[in-house]
């Protein structure tokens, strides 16, 4: 009898023994999908390899594989060993992991086809043509290519849609290619000498494993070297992956790729059928470029060339839940294994990838000055210490905000909170709006009049008054809908504009805000952090920043980084093409951490976080990992942690102790953190630990987090 290693498609931390049927011909190579009996049902897995010696006594209890479902792997073998290297590095279940990697039509056992359609523009900007072949027969199709004649340059897919009423035709008749898109003639960017010495930098590593760190800041022109860097890869028939850490960024970037280039875009708000055509065509060689958020890492591109990494600094790349892998390190692990050369971009790098610069393990391309001449803007402090702001902003604020529109240019509110305010309590008594369910406040939603806890997604309506002694209920703290709704009452409705998820809830959405900020009018903008994810806002010359206090009291040992990070990128939005300026709105304008800031700027604050990291071995210098459990009972989890690290008594291993956020989704839970001296020791402690906690066979998960990126 033959055997076989197959990782099934669930979270049980080993692979699985089947036999191998003769008639289903010669052994898969690894990375084949299969169906295969486990327990009652038929699960899908992917082919490990075959397994040389199973013991007699055992043999006959292993039960055969029951199809093949792919004759050739998905993946070439560097990607493939990647993954492995990936469940492994992490310690996660190798077939829950490897079930991350494929699209969800793809898990569920559907067959990748031979491309025959092609994307919808996901950048709005493209504009439609008929082909020559154009060939329609219904009256609707003939009214949309109707509407194109005499329209020299075209139409956008939104102004089809708009005009025919008939959303569904207009998709179709670009998927099949009786539209296409019509490429456009860049003009030639001349690059400053930067530019121009980094993107050479970049086409000399072509061919080879390198890593570079982009280092330039807001404004500087990165997304020009990319161009170069990418222009020149597909020049030597070469594919390149290009990562971003939000979908709202995907638009603008595809904006400037699809001009030029074949781009398919890949992230999760995408159809099944649309994840599915753009892993196809990537699989298939005919595109040029994909880009995507951290799960367009596992696309297939037989023909990989170059990895871009844009904003590689930001948190969005690490996976918070289920397998918490980090985008930016396994997409360098890829590089390697591939021989090609990674480019990290950043206006502020984070702590690990500067100090691998500073180390020479990465080359460290700078840029920096803006690109269009104009000098970063000023940084100043409005002490908001004894001023009354119950919107969110004071008065100083609101002033240059007015002055600013006064002039016909565009302000920037960055406000990190969604809602109206953080709670509604009670100042007789001192109720609040707790959640039943975690540690944490019910946000208050004005907009849908209900109280939502940000963490569980559980809601209720508001009590007409206090549930404790009667008196009436009070707003607490200030969100984006709060504040928004102050500025709409100081300067109208059409001089506002909100950019947060709560609103942002579709690509459409988030396409017609972009434009109209672009267009230039005068318009104050308030958002959350979509405001800082290296958007391009040229009309923007006023930048006020509040709501970011509680990060310079934060029990997280990188909030310190986070907060300047998000600082510095929002200020950056401001006076990208006339002179602007920047106000923090604190309470805390004596801190140490923000008069660095704006003394020194960016580099040198994050130098000294560098140094104190190394002093006191704390993450990301030392080799880290935290590992936490949810239960039921309050103090189950404190005591199987105590348990298994009492058995292995190691000074790395420190805790339990409760989590920041000690109660989630009903769940109590606790923490333990590995704080070893390299990754060897790490791993071994882990491998440890995941031992022990087999051997209790306990019903709960042990959640590990390697390298996590915040203590939450």
């Amino acid at each position: 009898m033959r055997f076989i290693e197959v990782a099934v498609f669930c979270p049980v931390d080993t692979a699985f023994t089947y036999m191998w049927p003769e008639q289903l011909g010669d052994f898969p190579a690894p990375g084949c999908r299969v169906l295969v009996p486990f327990g009652r049902r038929t699960v899908m897995g992917l082919t490990l390899g075959p397994k040389a010696e199973v013991p007699c006594e055992q043999a006959s209890k292993v039960r055969p594989v029951e199809s093949l479902l792919d004759r050739a792997p998905l993946w070439d073998e560097a990607s493939w060993q990647t993954w492995r290297w990936m469940a492994e590095y992490y310690h996660h279940p190798v077939g829950d992991a490897l079930a991350t990697t494929l699209p969800p039509a793809l898990a569920k056992g559907e067959t990748p086809a031979c491309p025959t359609e092609t994307l919808v523009d996901h950048s709005g900007e493209a504009r439609y043509k008929p082909s020559p072949e154009a060939v329609v027969s219904t009256p609707s199709q003939k009214k949309v290519l109707k509407l194109l004649q005499g329209k020299r340059e075209g139409l956008t897919r939104l102004e089809l849609i708009e005009k025919s009423q008939s959303p569904r035709v207009v998709d179709m008749l670009i998927r099949t290619q009786v539209l296409v898109a019509q490429r456009r003639v860049c003009r030639e960017v001349e690059l400053n000498p930067d530019q121009a010495k980094a993107a050479l930098a970049i086409r000399h590593s072509l061919g080879a494993f390198a890593v570079h760190l982009l280092d330039g800041v807001t404004g500087s022109g990165k997304t020009e070297v990319y161009m170069e860097a990418i222009a020149a890869v597909i020049a030597a028939g070469c594919q390149v992956l290009y990562l971003v850490p939000e979908i709202g960024l995907t638009p603008q970037t595809c904006a400037r790729l699809e001009q030029q280039f074949e781009v398919c875009v890949m992230h999760s708000k995408l159809s099944e059928k649309d994840r599915m055509l753009a892993w196809s065509l990537a699989q298939g060689g005919k595109a040029s470029v994909v880009v995507g958020t951290r799960s367009a890492l596992f696309t297939p591109m037989p023909n990989l060339g170059l990895i871009i990494v844009d904003e590689e600094h930001d948190h969005s790349f690490k996976q918070e839940s289920h397998l918490r892998y980090h985008a930016r390190d396994v997409a360098i692990y890829l590089a390697r294994k591939r021989s090609v050369p990674i480019v990290l971009g950043s206006a502020t790098p984070s702590a690990e990838s500067l100090r691998n610069a500073l180390a020479g393990r990465y080359h460290h391309l700078k840029l920096p000055r803006r690109a269009s001449g104009c000098e970063l803007p000023t940084l100043e402090i409005i002490d908001a210490k004894s001023l009354p702001f119950p919107d969110g902003l004071s008065q100083p604020a609101i002033n240059a905000i007015a002055a600013t529109l006064a002039v016909g240019q565009q302000a920037m509110v960055y406000l990190p909170r969604r809602g109206f305010s953080h709670s509604i309590f009670c100042k007789a008594c001192g109720w609040a709006s707790e959640c039943q369910n975690c540690s944490a406040r019910m946000v208050y939603h004005r907009s849908v009049n209900k109280l939502m806890c940000h963490h569980c997604n559980d809601s209720s309506i508001i009590p007409r008054c206090c549930p404790n002694c009667a008196d009436q209920l009070t707003p607490l703290g200030a969100g984006t809908e709060r504040a928004e709704a102050a500025l709409v009452d100081r300067f109208g409705r059409d001089r506002v504009l909100r950019l947060d998820t709560d609103v942002m809830t579709t690509p459409k959405a988030l396409l017609e805000a972009f434009t109209r900020i672009r267009s230039g009018e005068p318009l104050v903008i308030v958002g959350t952090q979509m405001l800082s994810k290296g958007h391009d806002f040229p009309s923007v010359t006023l930048v006020v920043v509040t709501g970011t206090d509680s990060a310079l009291f934060s029990c997280d040992a990188r909030a310190a980084e986070r907060f300047i990070q998000q600082v510095t990128q929002v200020a950056g939005r401001s006076g990208r093409s006339k002179p602007g300026r920047v106000f923090i709105q604190t309470s805390q304008a004596e801190h140490p951490l923000l008069q660095q800031l704006i003394k020194d700027g960016y580099h040198k604050t994050l130098f000294d976080l560098i140094v104190r990291y190394e002093e006191g071995l704390m993450p990301p210098v030392s080799a880290h990992a935290l590992m936490t459990i949810e239960t039921t009972g309050q103090f189950e989890g404190r005591s199987m942690l105590e348990s298994v690290i009492d058995r292995i008594n190691h000074p790395a291993l420190l805790g339990p102790f409760p989590a920041l956020m000690e109660r989630k989704a009903g769940a109590h839970r606790y923490q333990a953190v590995v704080m070893a001296t390299n990754r060897r020791e790490r791993h071994m402690l882990l491998s440890r630990v995941k031992q022990e906690w087999r051997s209790m066979k306990s019903r709960y998960a042990l959640i590990i987090d390697v390298d996590p990126c915040q203590f939450s």
